[in-house]
């Protein structure tokens, strides 16, 4: 069970434009809260209270709110679980049995607190505000120094602009001791002059959400003893000042930071650059502009556990907006034991379905990315089958995920740390995570609390909802009137419960994974009934096409082509490359060796979607093709069987392997010279980006991210990547792959060429981080 400490919640930095919050009911110390008076969230219910009475400090748990530089209140609350606050579901903080005062503005209020641990607090971060203010005379003349120099050398041979500087430095004008300073100026002040602060006075929280302080030496006052002075300086990216008391924060082994965990991420720092010193001088950097605190949470994420798309997405996306600058944290089920994770924070305990729950945090720092595991034994022994069980089994896990992660924020100190409530996005992916969204407006946001963070909801694949019957709301621990967000009337069953329908209604924005497939949503045979929801939510909706992870997926460094006869190859050595892995596939599946025959790949689940009947019917056809066909995947019985039978009736040119191999599948990527995708509906796809990377011609149904990734091939203007098919038909992918391997064939330019435009494409994930970063900022800004 979490120990009864205090927690300080991060400081939050108020966006431009936005108004102060309301002035406190006096139920916390500062001037400027919105915070009830009392002390602890109250709990959700079906009505809002008429009124909230005041009641002495004494009667209540103690709630501290501290006042941010822009006037935002910082929530200081406890650690320790506790049957009080959200009773029906998520769980409380509680409170220190002793701490019965509250903490003032000067050295007289401070006589009042009882707590030592809070006083020490206290004291030390008069220290450190201290020297913050010394920090902040030395940064106002450097922002002088660099104004002068930018002026003098931008504007040497023109008359200066007269009352503005340059746009590339309108961020340096000089900050008096009292001004403000704003997330955005922090992030660009981060990146161009260090050591790096913000204003602030006491009362205010003491370090900044993403900013790296490097060591300031002064020999009377030692602010990082704690964290051992051999590592201070190389110790981890968000290293900075305590900002709780040493119970909750302190490195120890209690908490998952002992000194061989401390060693490990010094030694991850010395690898990667810090987020801040990633983005200067980074052309993928955001520019220090918005710079967000995010949190993804999916059910999957690789390479830990996957069964598709998602789980590249949430390995990858993150490690991209990391590089663009923002503090980035993936939230994922513990389904099994990984070497890379420790554990990290104090247990705590949730309610799902009326039973306490403990979930135990681990956590792994990996590329830019603070990538966290939710352990519990409802996790374990799925991770072959992560969306198998008992419908109810399914439910709770996904509840249990979602409780925990809308919390994690308040609760891991990643690198000593947590990311607090301000500046904070989340990010829930497909039905398994829509709950969070909801639970973020009906626990935090429908009261008072939380008011600035954000959630976009991604769909990845609608046709799987979470439905079910009305009766399971119950396991929800949602207030009643809630009911009505996830109760949805179906023509063939009736009212049903329907939770990924809830989660597009709470979400502040709403993302797919292409641009066609957001198209195909709102329309009846594209949306599987929530299509007149979407519609309904259209003006927040938008596509965005995934990316692929160049570190996994590259035939220069391709780690499976350094063995067994295969090669890694580039756009140069492309012809010479896929030749020689083509031969090495041939000889590992046992085909014949003939370097003129075309190989054609599909690689997928085994599921009515991928048509991979289309491909049995039109086997008869193929066969006569004088080609080679080697088929990869699992799913439904009968089509594993169907694959078994095809390799049995063509033995000479056909291989049906049935399960999944990470290393076939980039083999065969490498080896073939076409990629066949006939899927029924696709909302993005990640297979054909792959091929084209590796100069494989994909040939495709022109459906969902499919039509949107694959150009079609035109000869007249040699213009397009690929072959593509309107309808998911026998005759019509016979079609367009007869047009392919004509070309192949007889038109050799015109082939190189159609390989040569699919490799130059810029397909990482780079680009379509920096969409995703416009729609949380989207989110941010959105009232």
């Amino acid at each position: 069970m979490a120990s009864s400490t205090f927690l300080v919640a991060p400081a939050v930095l108020r966006p431009r434009g936005a108004s102060p919050p309301a002035a406190c009911g006096g139920g916390c110390c500062c001037r400027s809260c919105s915070a009830p008076s009392g002390g602890l969230v109250p709990r959700a219910s079906a009505r809002a209270p008429s009124r909230r009475r005041r009641s002495p400090p004494c009667a209540h748990p103690v709630r501290l709110c501290v006042s941010a530089g822009a006037g935002w209140p910082v929530v200081l609350r406890g650690s320790g679980s506790s049957n009080r606050g959200f009773e029906k579901g998520l769980s409380a903080a509680a409170t220190h049995a002793e701490a019965s005062g509250q903490v003032g503005d000067d050295d007289e209020d401070m006589a009042h607190v009882t707590n030592e641990a809070l006083r020490a607090t206290i004291r030390k971060s008069k220290e450190v505000l201290a020297r913050h203010k010394i920090i902040l005379e030395q940064i106002s003349e450097k922002k002088k120094l660099i104004s002068v120099l930018a002026e003098s050398s931008i504007h040497n041979d023109q008359e200066p602009h007269s009352g503005q500087s340059d746009s590339s430095f309108s961020n340096l004008n000089t900050v008096s001791e009292g001004e403000e300073i704003d997330y955005s100026r922090q992030t660009y002040l981060a990146t161009h002059a260090q050591p790096s602060e913000f204003d602030t006075t006491y009362g205010e929280s003491i370090y900044d959400q993403s900013e790296y302080y490097e060591s300031v030496e002064d020999e009377d006052t030692d602010f990082n003893r704690s964290f051992g002075e051999d590592n201070y300086g190389n110790y981890y990216q968000y290293d900075s000042f305590h900002r709780a008391a040493p119970s909750v924060y302190q490195p120890e082994a209690a908490n998952g930071m002992d000194h061989r965990y401390m060693a490990q991420i010094s030694e991850a720092s010395e690898k990667d650059q810090s987020v801040n010193e990633g983005a200067n001088g980074n052309p993928a950097a955001s520019g220090g502009v918005d710079v967000m605190n995010v949190i993804l949470v999916a059910a999957e994420c690789a390479p830990w556990s996957k069964t598709g798309g998602l789980g590249d997405v949430a390995g990858a996306l993150p490690k991209a907006l990391a590089r663009r600058g923002h503090r980035v944290m993936v939230v994922v089920p513990k389904y099994g034991d990984y070497k890379e994770p420790q554990e990290i924070g104090e247990p705590r305990k949730y309610q799902v379905a009326g039973q306490d729950m403990e979930v135990k945090y681990y956590h792994a720092y990996i590329d830019g990315v603070d990538f966290v595991f939710i352990d519990n034994p409802i996790f374990h022994h799925v991770e072959s089958e992560i969306y198998g069980g008992n419908r109810t089994d399914i439910l709770k896990r996904m509840v249990l995920l979602c409780k925990a992660a809308v919390e994690v924020q308040w609760y891991v100190p990643c690198g000593g740390f947590c990311y607090g409530d301000g500046n904070l996005l989340f990010i829930a992916n497909d039905w398994h995570t829509a709950l969070l969204p909801v639970y973020l407006k009906a626990y935090y946001r429908d009261n008072g609390f939380m008011t600035y963070a954000r959630s976009v909801l991604v769909i990845h694949n609608i046709a799987h909802q979470g439905r079910g019957p009305i009766d399971d709301f119950n396991y929800l621990d949602l207030p009643g009137h809630y009911m009505d967000q996830f109760k949805l009337y179906d023509p063939f069953g009736g009212d049903h419960l329907n939770i990924f329908a809830a989660g597009i209604k709470a979400a502040d924005r709403l993302l797919t994974v292409s641009h066609g497939y957001a198209w195909e949503l709102k329309t009846p045979d594209g949306g599987w009934g929530l299509h007149s929801i979407i519609g309904e939510n259209d003006w927040k909706f938008q596509g965005i096409v995934n990316g692929v992870d160049t570190t996994d997926w590259n035939p220069r460094h391709d780690v499976h082509l350094q063995s067994d006869g295969y090669t890694n190859y580039s756009l140069e050595t492309v012809q010479t490359g896929k030749a020689q892995c083509k031969e090495a596939l041939q000889k590992e599946l046992g085909l014949p060796v003939r370097g003129d025959v075309p190989v054609i790949a599909f690689i997928g689940r085994l599921d009515h979607q991928k048509g991979v009947d289309l491909i049995a019917e039109a086997m008869p056809w193929i066969a006569g093709q004088d080609v080679q066909l080697i088929m990869l995947g699992t799913g439904r019985q009968d089509l594993e069987d169907t694959l078994r039978r095809l390799e049995s009736q063509h033995y000479d040119r056909v291989r049906g392997w049935v399960g999944f191999s990470v290393r076939l599948a980039h083999r065969m990527t490498a080896g073939a010279d076409i990629l066949l995708m006939p899927s029924r509906f696709e909302p993005c796809g990640l297979n054909q980006l792959y091929a084209m990377m590796y100069g494989t011609v994909p040939v495709v149904h022109a459906v969902g991210g499919l039509r949107d990734t694959v150009q079609h091939y035109n000869p007249y203007e040699e213009v397009g990547v690929g072959w593509t098919f309107e309808k998911a038909e026998a005759n019509r992918m016979i079609d367009a792959l007869g047009h392919c391997l004509n070309t192949y064939r007889n038109y050799r330019s015109s082939w190189e060429g159609i390989q040569r435009r699919g490799m130059m494409q810029d397909l990482s994930w780079d680009n379509a981080a920096k969409l995703y970063e416009e729609v949380l900022v989207a989110a941010k800004y959105q009232w």
